[in-house]
Parts: structure tokens; sequence; C-alpha cells
């Protein structure tokens, strides 16, 4: 009966085992085969309830094995997850990271830069008439192109040749007035000592110094004479206040006559003997006497200087008609051989563009001698003015190269001036105005387009090139990393010199030879074991 019993309760232990598996394996969707009976077991025996509705109580079976499943496949993935964790840091702490390098080398690098600017002409020659006459033919315009040699302008003949004879009947006419001068002059027998043996200009030259000595010798009696009288009011202030309080003796009740030196002698007639010197010193002052005797001597002079110089007074007016003459040869000479040149007409004297024609200036019209007919720029001396920026301005200097593009056809140049002021451009930006020369100027130059311009700025040669993609910054500057001969991350500082928009002159930190990490740096810290990729 035992043994029946134990069976029992180990087949029904059997079953509620195979039904959990059952349920798990169905993963909740499944409905599962439910007795009316709930088996419960606890401690050895096993009890059967038939009192619960059947629908209630396969429910809860069903709870309770979805609960316990749930827990256990919570369980499996939680455990997996902390394996693949533990898996991955040790994956990476055990990775090889691997990089591409590339050796350093020299090479050569080379700033250009472009700047764009106006083209002009380095020689502009405004052409002047040089006579009074009307225009007979105006032959350029403006834009024109002429060479050298060509006639630009000539002026009416008719009127050139009367101008030419008004300038010849100036000349007789000087010539004439001289003449009539010199036969009227005459010099007095009774000239006195200074007339016989002096020129006029040399009179007129010790006039003139002696005004000077006169006028610095009256400048010394005057800076005494004032010494002196500051003299006298100084002692006259004494004999009123001897203690120089600004208050008189008589105010502060003191006698004049009782004021007494250190020695015991009396002040007041010592200061009144002083006064009574000054005074006379006005008058008897021996250098003053001197100086007078000196400016009347001087007057004198001068005196008879006038004299003299009346008496060559008609030696004089020759002298002044003479000096009109050949003033007026000179002036009149000078217009007869411009209206000789104007005959000729006026030529071009450079191969050059007309660039400015007055209004007023047309052919039948009459110029003045000093207007301004045309204005011509030379096409052989051509420059391109451009404005560098201040952060240009140190890349730039005198003679550097040029490779210069006008209306698409290339010209070579160099830079021939940098202003040493700078200006604002429209923008409000500091520029320097800076030329170039045209170095191999032709016809094909139009003056006031746009050039295209690249300068050759900084150059050089055998020395380290990096792409500047490999060069790092951080708050101490610049750096790269470089595969360093353990296999490791090495940082290297770096000072780079010249640079472009895609390379950098390395000038100090780098040697030739030295391998520069070149793929992604990132992920990597110095002193971090790399392998360096093979190169295919």
């Amino acid at each position: 009966m035992s043994e029946n019993k134990n069976k029992n309760k180990d087949i029904q232990n059997e079953t509620v085992e195979k039904e959990v598996v059952q349920n798990t394996e169905s993963a909740v969707t499944a409905t599962p085969e439910v007795s009316n009976e709930i088996k419960e077991t606890t401690g050895v025996d096993m009890e059967v309830y038939d009192d619960y509705d059947a629908t209630d109580l396969a429910d809860s079976v069903k709870k309770k094995k979805r609960f316990k499943k749930r827990y256990v496949v919570l369980g499996v993935v939680a455990l997996i997850i902390a394996a693949y964790i533990i898996y991955s840091l040790n994956a990476a702490k055990n990775a090889v990271v691997m990089v591409e390098t590339q050796d350093v080398a020299l090479g050569t690098i080379e700033n250009v830069l472009s700047i764009s600017g106006t083209v002009q002409s380095g020689e502009t020659k405004n052409y002047y008439s040089d006579v009074t006459a009307p225009i007979a033919s105006l032959n350029v315009k403006v834009g024109d192109k002429v060479s050298e040699g060509d006639e630009l302008f000539s002026y009416d003949t008719e009127a050139l040749d009367l101008a030419q004879k008004n300038a010849e009947l100036a000349i007789k006419q000087a010539k004439g007035t001289y003449s009539a001068t010199a036969a009227g002059a005459t010099v007095a027998d009774s000239a006195e000592n200074y007339a016989q043996t002096m020129t006029l200009d040399q009179i007129n030259n010790r006039i003139d110094q002696i005004t000077n000595e006169s006028e610095a010798v009256q400048k010394q009696i005057e800076e005494k004479k004032n010494r002196i009288s500051q003299t006298i009011d100084e002692l006259n202030k004494v004999l009123m206040d001897y203690n120089q309080n600004r208050v008189t003796d008589k105010a502060e009740g003191y006698v004049a006559t009782d004021r007494k030196d250190s020695d015991g002698n009396e002040m007041y007639l010592q200061t009144q003997e002083a006064l009574v010197d000054a005074q006379a010193a006005l008058t008897r002052d021996p250098e003053m006497i001197a100086w007078n005797d000196q400016l009347t001597a001087l007057k004198d002079e001068a005196n008879r200087l006038t004299s003299a110089r009346s008496l060559k007074v008609s030696g004089g007016t020759l002298s002044a008609s003479k000096a009109t003459l050949d003033s007026t040869q000179l002036t009149q000479e000078d217009t007869i051989s411009k209206i000789e040149a104007a005959k000729e007409g006026i030529k071009a004297e450079f191969d050059g563009v007309v660039t400015a024609i007055p209004a007023t200036v047309a052919e039948g019209a009459t110029v003045a001698t000093g207007t301004q007919i045309l204005t011509m720029a030379n096409l052989e001396d051509v420059q391109v003015t451009i404005q560098v920026s201040k952060s240009d301005l140190p890349k730039i200097s005198m003679g550097q190269k040029v490779d210069i593009t006008i209306n698409g056809k290339p010209y070579n140049g160099e830079i021939t001036k940098i202003s040493g002021n700078a200006t604002k451009n429209a923008n409000g930006v500091a520029v320097v105005d800076t030329v170039i020369k045209v170095l191999n100027p032709d016809s094909d130059i139009i003056f006031g387009v746009e050039a295209n311009n690249k300068i050759h700025a900084q150059k050089a040669d055998n020395t380290i090139v990096l792409p500047y993609e490999y060069v790092q910054t951080d708050s101490t500057g610049d750096y790269v990393y470089v595969l360093a001969s353990d296999s490791t991350v090495q940082r290297k500082d770096v000072v780079i010199g010249i640079s472009t928009s895609t390379d950098a002159q390395i000038t100090e930190g780098l040697d030739v030879g030295d391998k520069v990490i070149t793929s992604d740096v990132s992920t990597l810290t110095e002193g971090m074991a790399v392998v360096e990729m093979p190169v295919q």
C-alpha cells in the first residue's frame, strides 16, 4: 500500500514537471490540456482539491508558468550581455591599431598669391599748346592708339607766321631802346671817390651793410638803456621799502636814515649814491658813447654813398635797359623756336593711347599758350595696381615675379613699388597699394581693364613639406604624430614656415626619414602601441 502511494506521488510529480516543460516550450501562445484538478505538493503528500472552479484553476496555472519562464529568459539574456561586455573590453584592450604613415622627405613649396588689379600706364603725358593760334586739324580722339611720330594735331600756319613776326619785332624794339639809352648816358667828372672806385652794385651792397650794422648797434644801445632803467627802478623801490615786503618803510614806522647794514653803515645813503650813478650812466656811459659815435660814422658813410649812387643814375639806367634787351631776346627767341616747331605739327613722343581731350579743344578753335590739348598714356610703360591686405603684406617684396593675365593673354611682371601708407578700401579694410610692372607689354593691352595676377610670394627648395592635414594644433602649438622605432605613437612639436592652402613647410621638429602618421589620429595617444599598415 505504501509502495502504491509512493508510486502515485512520483507519477503526479512527473506529470507536473512535464506540464511546466510543455508551457516553457510553447512560449505562452499554446493552450495546454488542463484537468479539472490542481495538484499542489506540500511536503511529501499530494492532496486534491475539487472545490475550485476549473477555469480559475487553469488561469492560475498559466500565470505561474509564465512568471517562471520570464525570469528564466531574463536571467539568460543578462548573462549573455555581461559576457559580451567582458569579451569586448578584453578584445579592445588587446586589439591591434593599424596606422598609415608617410616618410618625411625634402621637397619644394611655393606660396602664390592671386590678386586682381587694374591695368594702367606708368607714364602719362599732357600736351599743352606752346603758342597762341587756331587748331587747323585734330587727328585723334579719345581711345585712339598712336605710334611714336604720328601727328596728333596742327596749327593754322598763317597765324603762326604772324606770331613769329611779332616776336621778331619785339626784339628789334628792345634793341632800339637800349641804343638810345646808351647814347645819352654820361658820367660826371666831379664824382667823389666812392663813385669813382665803386660800382653801383657795390654801393648798394655797402648801403645795405651799413643799415644792418646801424640796426645792430642801435639794438645794443637800447638793451643797455633798458638794463640801466631797470636798475634805477629797483633802487627807487629799495629806497621806499628796504625789507621788500611791499609795505613802505614809512607805513611800517621806520625812518629811512635809521637803516644800517651789517657793518653799521647807513643804507639809505648808499642806495641814494647808487641811484645817482645809475641815472648818470644813461648819458655818460663810455660804452654807450662809443656806440653812438659808431652810429654817427655809419650814418655819414651812408649819406656819402647815397650821393655817389645819385651820380651813377645814368649808368644804372643803361644797365636796366641792357637787362631789358637781354630778357626780351631770350623770351622772344624761345617763342620763335616754339612757333617754328608748331609749324611742323605736334607729334606723339611714344607709342600710346589718347586718354583725354578737353571739350573746348576742336578744329578751328583758338587755343592760348598753356592750354591743355590732350593726354596720352604710354603703351610701352604698363603697370597693374593692386591692393594688398595686411595678412598678405608680409608675403610680398620688391622684385617678386608675377604671372599676369590681361584679356586672356599672359604677360610677365614684377613688383616695383609697395606704398608706405595704408588706405581703407570700399569695405573699410586697410590695404596697401602695390604696383606691378608689365615687363613685356604690347599693343593688345587695354588700359582700365582688370588683370589677374599670381604673385610668386614665397618659395623654399630642399625643405621638409607635409600636407597641411597631417599637422595637428592644440593649446601648446602645432605638432604631428610619428611612428617611433618601438612601434609606438610619438608626438613631435613642429614649427611651420611657408604655408599654402594644402601644404606646410616644417622648419623645425622633423627629420628626413621620420614616419608621420597620416591616418585618422583622433583615437591615438602618445605612447600607444600601433602597427604600421603595409604599403600596397
